[in-house]
């Protein structure tokens, strides 16, 4: 395989790249040959996608599936007796729920 020499890397891009190799333990020169692949569209995962994906599953946040099981269950909460616990008053004086 041939190698090929970068010069002029901007400090904020090579950071970057050790930033990246120090989080998923890999040498500077995995992460940047992962990223040409990547980037030529020769395969290979999305590095910062998958960052924001980490990141996020550790802030709490729910992804399609978790999100609709806990709307249905909310929903089971939202009725007493089959009826919707939040809606309109009932009409007349009486204003307590039965």
């Amino acid at each position: 395989m041939p190698d090929i020499l970068v010069r002029n890397i901007e400090d904020a891009i090579a950071e970057r790249i050790k930033a990246i190799a120090r989080e998923r333990n890999w040498s500077i020169n995995e992460v940047i040959v992962h990223l040409l692949r990547h980037s030529l569209g020769l395969g290979g995962e999305e590095l910062v996608h998958r960052e924001i994906q980490d990141i996020a599953a550790l802030g709490g946040t729910w992804g399609p599936r978790e999100s609709a099981a806990f709307r249905t269950a909310l929903e089971a909460f939202e009725q007493i007796d089959g009826k919707p616990l939040f809606g309109d008053p009932p009409k007349g004086g009486d204003q307590t729920p039965k």
